[in-house]
C-alpha cells in the first residue's frame, strides 16, 4: 500500500466511525427520549398525596424531564420521585 492509500483508508475509517456515532449523539436531544403519558399512567390529579409539583422531574410551569406533553402541577404518574428537601 502506498502512503496515500494508507491516509485514505484512515480518513474513510474515521468517517465511518463518526457516522456510526451520530445516533448516540442524538440521544442527548430531550424530546426524542420523552415517554408517552399513557406509558407512565399520567393523570392530571394527585394520587395518595403525590403530585408533579413535588416531583424531582417536574419542570415549571407545566413540563417534565421524562414525560412528553403538558404536565399539570397537580398531576401524577408512576415515575414520581419526591424532591430532595
Amino acid at each position: 500500500m502506498s502512503k496515500d492509500s494508507e491516509n485514505t483508508l484512515s480518513r474513510r475509517t474515521m468517517l465511518i466511525a463518526a457516522a456510526g456515532a451520530a445516533p448516540f449523539l442524538a440521544i442527548g436531544e430531550a424530546k426524542a427520549a420523552l415517554l408517552a403519558q399513557a406509558a407512565v399512567h399520567y393523570q392530571a390529579t394527585p394520587k395518595d398525596g403525590k403530585q408533579c409539583s413535588d416531583c424531582s422531574h417536574f419542570v415549571e410551569p407545566n413540563a417534565c424531564k421524562l414525560v412528553a406533553g403538558d404536565i399539570a402541577p397537580a398531576g401524577y404518574c408512576v415515575l414520581f420521585a419526591k424532591k430532595a428537601s
